[in-house]
């Protein structure tokens, strides 16, 4: 009994020094150290990714409030100014001897010593010539644009209200006493009549060359596609020789109705200056197709306004 009992106590103190009873029992420390760094591995990995994703997002934000901010701040861009009203147009009212009131545009340059009138052809109205009068202004230019009777605003007279498109020939060719009322009114302006020019279109320019013909004051005029008959209205019964210096004339090679004209007035008045353009564009239109012509006139008007 006694070798017995060694026997186990001997097999009891092995197993207490061995390794597989302190794993059955489960007193391994790793295990347990091993589970708390992964879990905290992954936690700061977790808070990591969101701390990155709350940077981007801030700099994002940042970015955005900054753009906004800098487009808010911006001047805003203007919309394109109305000539007219970026530049002083008065307008006016007179009436014609013959009881037609007359509605233009005043163009006024202070203190400038010439003033042109500038007469529309058929149909159409004082604000063809709104581009070229703005030129002038700008070259130091006054401009009296008017509405012929019966055209745009013009309609008014004692006789009643007018249309152009029921004119016959004599009421057409009665327009010259719109342009002498126009001139009247620049003179009230301080214009006086030698230092007045005229600046016509198509039945316009044969307007305007008459008026030229009964006033040799007048220092010049340009004429747009004149013809040699509007409306009663002839080119030959008011070309003179000694008119030639005072007269640009332009026109297109195509315009049949106003080609012709030019060889009538180098025939008549042969020390005009003459223009001629290709195609058929027909007074204030040759502008749109030519618009050098802008700097044209006001050249030629330079040379004779001294």
């Amino acid at each position: 009994m006694l070798k017995f009992s060694k026997r186990r106590g001997r097999g009891a103190a092995w197993l207490a020094r061995s390794p597989v009873k302190a794993e059955v029992a489960g007193s391994n420390p790793v295990a347990p150290a091993y589970k708390m760094s992964t879990r905290t591995n992954l936690i700061l990995i977790i808070a990591g990714i969101l701390i990155l994703i709350v940077i981007i997002l801030g700099f994002f934000i940042g970015y955005f409030q900054k753009r906004t901010t800098e487009l808010t701040k911006q001047e805003p861009i203007e919309a394109p100014k109305n000539t007219e009203t970026s530049i002083q147009v008065e307008k006016v009212k007179f009436t014609t001897e013959d009881g037609v009131e007359i509605v233009g545009d005043f163009y006024e340059v202070p203190n400038s010593k010439y003033a042109g009138i500038l007469i529309h052809m058929m149909p159409s109205d004082r604000k063809s010539f709104k581009n070229l009068a703005f030129k002038l202004k700008e070259s130091g230019y006054s401009a009296l644009a008017i509405d012929l009777r019966g055209h745009g605003e013009s309609i008014n007279s004692t006789k009643g209200l007018l249309d152009y498109r029921k004119f016959s020939d004599e009421e057409h060719q009665a327009s010259i006493y719109d342009i002498k009322s126009a001139s009247k009114f620049l003179e009230s302006k301080g214009f006086p009549i030698s230092n007045q020019f005229l600046i016509g279109a198509s039945i316009g320019a044969n307007l305007s060359l008459q008026f030229l013909s009964l006033n040799n004051e007048i220092k010049c005029a340009v004429l747009l596609s004149p013809g040699l008959n509007y409306r009663g209205i002839k080119l030959e019964n008011y070309l003179k020789r000694d008119l030639g210096d005072k007269l640009m004339v332009v026109v297109t090679k195509e315009d049949f109705q106003s080609y012709p004209s030019s060889n009538k007035i180098k025939e008549l008045a042969p020390s005009s200056t003459i223009l001629e353009y290709p195609g058929n564009a027909h007074g204030t239109d040759i502008f749109d197709q030519f618009p050098e012509l802008y700097d044209k006139i006001i050249f030629f008007l330079k040379e004779k306004l001294l």
